[in-house]
This record gives structure tokens, C-alpha cells and sequence, in this order.
């Protein structure tokens, strides 16, 4: 029984693409999420790269890698729309190897760019960038071998994007859980008093202590259990659900749409095919 599951374990990641549908899907909703990114940090970015002078790396892999960056440098206006000609162009073609690389490139070159205000959502979004680099299908290859390790590499490439998200809200969890000013609900009191996040109209309602502890262990255990339910079928899609209105959540009381939107759309990783044909048979019912 166990020579089986072994197996069953090992043909996952050769037999065929794990969930191309779900993984187009992904990559597009990336690829929009950075497009509108772009176009609405537009301006600001002038203000930030007037004063934000980048100084050329002496290696010529160095030189390669922020080539971008420097074009942004020299001309923003030229860099923007040659990024954004490109996520549109990548959108509506299949994924493609030389696709998924350039879409790395522009996504840590835009950290580059982004970086005196960057945040954590720039970091996630070339992170999850970086893992999607063998998630194509294009070009196909022909040998058998080949073909098998183009399937390995593809399947371990969606797996380390849900790695990615998980141990976002591990480390997250574990170490609000090892903070006394998490378990007590102080942390969270704190974040009420920072104006330039704290969403001002709801103050009132965060200023009873027992809110800030009921928050900040609701927190905590969603990041832990997040982190465990995402994997099981029967927990997958409702932890997920529970995932967007905490993002929605935080969004709101926060401040942070920036990486509310990433996470959000980093839980495409985690739907299967199968989920998303019922889910397109469901919209088809309901729709005249």
C-alpha cells in the first residue's frame, strides 16, 4: 500500500499539467493585477525617480537584469508603456517560457523602480513571478523525456507559488502567536492609532479592548489555519472564501489594497479545473 501511494505521488508531478486552466488563469490575473498597478502609480513614479537615481551594477548580468530600470531612469514614460504594450500583449497569448520570463524581469525591475515606496505586495508579486517561470506550455516539447520534465517542472512551479502564500501566513501566524502584544491585543491597539493607515471613520469601532483581542486572535488563527486547511478538498474553498473577506477586512480598516489584491489573487493557485468548469456550469444555470 505504501510502494502505491509512492507511486500515485510520483506520477502527480510527471503524468500530465496539474490544472493549466487554473494556472492561465493565475498568470492573466497577475499580469492584470500588475497592468493596473502600473497605470495607477504612473504619475507618482515621475515624483519618486526624480530623486530615486539608480547607479549601474559593474557585472553584465547585473547590467542585463536592470537594464528596465535604468530605461525607467532615463525615460519613465518610455519604460511604462513598453511594460504595458508587453501585459497585454502576454494576456492574450498562451503561456509561453519566453512569456513567463520577461513578466519576471519586468516584476523585479518594477521593484527596482518602486523602490522607495515599495511594500510588501511588490516583493510577493516578483516572488510568485520568479516560481512561474517553468509554468507554460509553450513551446511544446517533443521528446518523451522532455515532455516528462517539462511536466515536472511546471507542476513544482505551481507548488512552490502555493508554498509561497502558505508560508506568507505561517510566518505571519507563528510569529504574531509568539508576540505577547499579539496575544494580548495591544498590537492591535497600536494599529488603531496610526493615522496614515488606520481607516479614521472606524475608529469607534475598535476602541474596546476586548475587540483588539477578539481581532488579534482572529487573525492569528486564521493565518495558522490558513496555512494547514488550504491543502484538504473538504476546507480548500472555504478557507479561501474566509481568506477574501479578511483581505476585504483588512483592506478596509487598514489601508492596504495593495496587498489585499495580491493575496487575493494568489488564491487562484490553489483552484482546481474541475472546481472552476462547475463554477462556469453554475454561472451558465444562473445566467438567462
Amino acid at each position: 500500500m505504501l510502494r502505491n501511494r509512492i507511486t500515485e505521488l510520483s506520477l502527480y508531478w510527471v503524468k500530465d499539467f496539474n490544472n493549466p486552466m487554473s494556472a492561465r488563469i493565475f498568470f492573466n490575473a497577475l499580469l492584470l493585477l500588475t497592468f493596473v498597478k502600473i497605470g495607477l502609480l504612473w504619475r507618482f513614479s515621475h515624483q519618486v525617480l526624480e530623486h530615486h537615481k539608480m547607479t549601474l551594477p559593474r557585472s553584465w548580468l547585473g547590467k542585463v537584469m536592470l537594464a528596465p530600470s535604468f530605461l525607467a531612469d532615463w525615460n519613465a514614460d518610455i519604460f511604462f508603456s513598453i511594460a504595458l504594450t508587453f501585459l497585454i500583449i502576454a494576456f492574450f497569448l498562451q503561456p509561453h517560457y519566453l512569456t513567463t520570463l520577461l513578466y519576471f524581469w519586468l516584476t523585479l525591475n518594477l521593484y527596482v523602480v518602486y523602490l522607495p515606496f515599495a511594500s510588501g505586495s511588490d516583493m510577493v508579486m516578483f516572488m510568485l513571478a520568479l516560481w512561474l517561470i517553468p509554468v507554460a506550455t509553450r513551446p511544446r516539447i517533443s521528446s518523451e523525456n522532455g515532455r516528462i520534465c517539462q511536466k515536472a517542472l511546471f507542476n513544482v512551479g505551481l507548488f512552490l507559488c502555493q508554498l509561497q502564500v502558505v508560508f506568507i501566513y505561517f510566518i505571519s501566524g507563528a510569529d504574531k502567536l509568539q508576540n505577547a502584544a499579539w496575544r494580548s491585543g495591544i498590537a492591535f491597539d497600536y494599529i488603531t492609532h496610526l493615522n496614515t493607515m488606520f481607516n479614521p471613520v472606524l475608529t469607534g469601532s475598535f476602541s474596546n479592548p476586548l475587540v483588539h483581542l477578539l481581532f488579534s486572535w482572529a487573525i492569528i488563527l486564521f493565518e495558522l489555519g490558513f496555512a494547514v486547511l488550504v491543502w484538504f478538498d473538504r476546507t480548500r474553498l472555504t478557507t479561501l472564501a474566509a481568506g477574501i473577506l479578511f483581505h476585504l477586512l483588512i483592506w478596509t480598516v487598514m489601508s492596504l489594497p495593495d496587498f489585499a489584491g495580491i493575496m487575493m489573487v494568489s488564491y487562484l493557485v490553489f483552484l482546481k479545473d474541475s472546481e472552476l468548469r462547475r463554477f462556469r456550469k453554475l454561472v451558465r444555470r444562473l445566467l438567462p
